[in-house]
């Protein structure tokens, strides 16, 4: 009896690892499958064995070959069981979709927090461009008070300029202003007070025309931030 157990489990673990399945009789069972189809698979060997089909390695490869593609004797020598196939195929079926149910859930979760995400990136950047917009508010409010100031300061030292060389009478000369140049009466007495004058008046001019062209230059660069704003909450509308 021990004997007759022990000679089981061989056969058992041989049709395991190296079962050969085509078969000349009902009896006797060769290495070589002949399919459906005609093709022959030599040398095969089982690889795995599922419900619906076995994987032979054989002389050209390998490859699955359901039972469907085989003889009769061979699926009566694998024991294929069409009931059992069906349920494993139901099985694989309903696992497919609930893979597929899986990875749509995934995929939605993921494009929410992408959405959400996208969101919180444009709000972020809606609000660094108002900053930015603020900023050059503020600095285009200050650059035209300092204009304004420059303003006053050339005309009260151009009229101071003009009062000078104007309060005695001398010979005519050639005053060189920012507003061109025009002959006025001087004397040695008030030239050191004018020449002083056309000086501050000079250096003054220069400064409030580059501050002239930094008010027009913040300007342009507000009015381009502020249709990028305008651009930005569109977006996030």
């Amino acid at each position: 009896m021990k004997h007759t157990a022990l000679f089981a489990v061989l056969a058992a673990l041989l049709f395991a690892g190296t079962a050969v399945f085509a078969a000349d009789s009902d009896k006797k069972v060769s290495r070589t499958v002949t399919l459906k189809n005609g093709k022959v698979l030599e040398n095969a060997v089982v690889l795995d064995k599922k419900p619906t089909g076995v994987t032979l390695g054989y002389k050209d490869g390998a490859a699955f070959v359901p039972f469907t593609d085989m003889p009769e004797k061979y699926q009566k020598y694998f024991g294929y069981n069409p009931e059992e196939a069906a349920k494993y195929e139901q099985k694989i079926e309903n696992q497919k979709k609930a893979n597929q149910k899986a990875a749509e859930k995934q995929k939605a979760k993921e494009q929410k927090q992408k959405s959400e995400q996208d969101k919180r990136n444009r709000e972020r950047r809606i609000a660094q461009q108002e900053q930015t917009v603020r900023k050059l508010e503020l600095q285009l409010e200050e650059a035209k008070k300092e204009l304004d100031t420059m303003d006053r300061t050339v005309s009260q030292d151009r009229n101071a300029l003009v009062s000078t060389v104007s309060s005695n009478n001398g010979t005519r000369v050639s005053v060189d202003t920012p507003w061109g140049v025009s002959r006025v009466r001087t004397s040695n007495n008030n030239s050191a007070v004018r020449n002083k004058l056309m000086k501050e008046v000079d250096t003054m001019s220069v400064k409030r025309d580059n501050r002239a062209q930094d008010v027009i230059d913040l300007q342009l660069k507000l009015e381009s931030a502020q249709k990028t704003l305008e651009k930005l909450k569109e977006s996030n509308a």
